[in-house]
């Protein structure tokens, strides 16, 4: 293992570049580069390929490109470098288990493999914005209720004390606390007192923040799991660096989060595919992480559901689950907002991409998760049962379900409805949904059966 003061270290004397060159000469000529020398090539008519040797070569190439590309630390303009054994020696130490939670609510996470039947874990929620502290708990709460639900996410508070809460002043560590101090109450209430919170901090995006609103006084544990995310494409600032630190020598779960571009930097379905695998690397080497939280989206369309992204996911879901021990979150960001049936074919077809190809997932987020509010539970147990639904299924049986949902949203994601807000389809005071959208899941379910999903419970 790799301490954090060799990482410091390298990111102070390796080699010196700047931002735009390490993109272009080193990021993408080397993806470029390795997809072509590994014979990674995207085929549109397969979303869900069933190819073992494809996946074998993705991860192959993913190796090469982190010994080649490095990480880039913006900071200091210079790039962290590994060598062939230390990139292999951390995929073979590799813990492969992270426990998380407390109580009756402590749960081994271990992991899977491509058309696995073993139950993944169950991440529920999301760290979307909301404008009422009311709309915060009922979420964490209803998130809770569902039974199956390992780890939870929460949202972030969009103000404090009525003011904006912004990055780098007070009202961010004051957001960052409320939110969890929320959170928990809203865990006790659902009976749930132990259940870990998975995205720590969602209201605070700087390490000063997180660090102070880790204190365990204001309900935070090691059981927990914070994420800590590269920037896109391989690049670590040493505010991620700090937090890292901080949560390692606390001994807390570490995530390590990534979303890389297709479209950008790094390149097409092929070279992104290659570099989400080597961010699994890459927090190994850089934060020891415990687990992975990964999203692959479209550069200009912002979600996950596009046909080239799913090839994507699939492919490198696939090379990480075969050639690793590593426990990965696999997020779909959905076009359609909540109350739409477009947001749960987009989720259905994310959410058999991830499960038959090894991962598991994280419950899908509406709205392309930047408008506030456009969150309620009804998702979050879709993405849950649509989970369970797929637990068993084989590649090529979710190839062939994820064509068919593609005929029914594909020409529709760059006008996708928003749909509705929570405020607009759930009682606030009560937490409850009204009928109409309670009628449209009980709808989408029996769609998706004869479609040929298992039903849906």
């Amino acid at each position: 293992m790799m301490g954090m003061s060799e990482i410091c270290r390298r990111a102070k004397t390796g080699p010196f570049m700047k931002a735009d060159d390490f993109d272009l000469d080193v990021l993408y000529a080397n993806a470029r580069q390795l997809s072509e020398k590994y014979k990674i090539n995207y085929d549109p008519q397969n979303p869900v390929p069933s190819d073992d040797d494809l996946a074998d070569r993705t991860y192959k190439a993913a190796v090469d490109f982190v010994v080649a590309v490095g990480v880039y630390c913006p900071d200091t303009g210079r790039i962290i470098k590994f060598t062939r054994e230390e990139v292999l020696g951390a995929v073979a130490n590799s813990r492969g288990s992270c426990t998380m939670g407390e109580g009756k609510d402590r749960f081994l996470w271990t992991p899977r493999r491509p058309d696995s039947d073993l139950k993944p874990w169950f991440h529920v929620g999301t760290g979307i914005f909301v404008t009422d502290e009311r709309i915060a708990f009922n979420l964490t709460k209803a998130y809770a209720q569902i039974e199956q639900a390992n780890s939870v996410s929460v949202s972030a508070l969009e103000k404090i004390d009525g003011q904006k809460s912004e990055s780098g002043t007070p009202t961010e560590i004051l957001a960052a606390i409320h939110s969890i101090k929320i959170a928990r109450s809203a865990l006790s209430h659902a009976g749930r007192p132990g259940l870990a919170i998975g995205n720590c901090i969602s209201a605070a995006g700087t390490s000063l923040a997180t660090i102070a609103a880790s204190a365990p006084q204001f309900g935070l544990r090691p059981s927990d799991g914070w994420l800590v995310g590269a920037h896109a494409e391989m690049k670590f600032t040493m505010d991620m660096l700090n937090k890292a630190t901080y949560l390692s020598c606390w001994g807390a779960n570490i995530g390590n989060e990534s979303g890389p571009l297709v479209g950008g930097y790094g390149g097409g379905p092929a070279e992104v595919a290659i570099i989400n695998v080597a961010y699994r690397l890459i927090g190994l080497l850089v934060l020891n992480c415990d687990y992975h939280l990964t999203f692959p989206v479209h550069i200009t369309r912002s979600c996950s559901t596009p046909r080239d992204v799913l090839w994507t996911v699939a492919v490198s879901s696939q090379a990480i689950s075969r050639n690793t021990r590593e426990l990965v979150w696999s997020l779909g960001y959905i076009a359609a907002g909540p109350m739409t049936k477009q947001f749960f074919y987009e989720s259905a077809a994310y959410i058999a991409t991830a499960i038959s190809s090894g991962l598991s997932t994280q419950t899908c987020h509406p709205a392309r998760a930047i408008r506030n509010d456009y969150i309620t539970p009804m998702e979050m147990l879709g993405s849950v049962e649509l989970t369970q639904s797929c637990v068993g299924l084989k590649r090529a049986e979710a190839n062939e379900l994820v064509k068919e949902l593609l005929r029914r949203y594909e020409d529709k994601i760059d006008d996708a409805p928003k749909g509705k807000k929570y405020q607009e389809c759930y009682d606030v005071n009560t937490g409850r949904p009204i009928q109409e959208y309670a009628d449209l899941y009980g709808e989408v379910k029996e769609e998706l059966h004869a479609l040929g999903f298992r039903r849906l419970v």
